[in-house]
């Protein structure tokens, strides 16, 4: 009886190792199922975090060609062979109201010509803004004014199928002729312009012979501006 409990008590002891190790076994068991969820996961996540990076770049890059799109166009260029006579190259400018103004219809007045790029929708610099303001302030003093005054143009380059001229010219009170250069698809006026190293937000000055007499470019306040167009029409 004795030598079968003491059978008995290792039979427990094996029995409670095998268990044990049995446990273990288990243990170890889910620990790699656990390791390879895991894994698994990440391998889930970097593919997805993955995918979200290259969608928010495309999504970036697509709403930076967007805005670029709708951006003013570049006006000029620099060329520093100036035409050699000096004379202002005549064209003629379709005004937004339908109504055609040529430059040598005013060649008894001293000049001003305003470039301006639009972008879509009536996108302008600040400089456009600031100089139209400036225009303003001169043209009240010297536009329509007859003989021995001034007259300004200012000639556009909208190249979107809407730039809302008409809401910009309304909202700056621009009296004097305005119009688009590439209404016609060509870009005649800043072509021949391109001399005089404008660009967007320039305004050049034509005396009473007809010649470029200055070019001002990225901005020039009122006050300067009266003073050189009474320079020249004292002259």
């Amino acid at each position: 009886m004795p030598k079968e409990e003491k059978k008995s008590l290792k039979a427990k002891q094996r029995e409670r190792q095998i268990k044990q190790q049995r446990a273990q076994q288990a243990y170890q068991a889910q620990n790699e199922r656990n390791q390879k969820k895991k894994s698994q996961k990440f391998q889930v996540q970097r593919i997805f975090y993955g995918v979200a990076l290259i969608v928010l770049v495309l999504t970036a890059y697509g709403v930076w060609q967007y805005y670029e799109g709708q951006k003013p166009p570049t006006i000029g260029g620099t060329n520093n062979d100036l035409p050699a006579t000096g004379s202002a190259p005549n064209f003629s400018l379709l005004d937004i109201n339908g109504t055609s103004v040529s430059l040598s219809q005013f060649d008894e007045n001293v000049i001003g010509i305003h470039f301006m790029a639009v972008g879509c929708g009536g996108q302008i610099y600040p400089v456009t803004e600031y100089q139209l303001a400036q225009i303003k302030s001169v043209c009240t003093s010297y536009c329509g004014k007859g003989n021995e005054s001034a007259s300004f143009l200012t000639v556009a380059v909208a190249t979107c199928e809407n730039s809302a001229l008409d809401q910009i010219r309304t909202y700056f009170g621009v009296t004097w002729p305005f119009g688009n250069d590439y209404a016609d698809r060509v870009l005649d006026i800043v072509n021949a312009y391109v001399p005089y190293e404008i660009g967007d937000g320039s305004i050049v000055l034509i005396d009473k012979n007809f010649n470029v007499a200055q070019v001002f470019s990225g901005g020039v306040d009122a006050n300067t501006l009266s003073s050189k167009i009474n320079q020249l029409l004292e002259a």
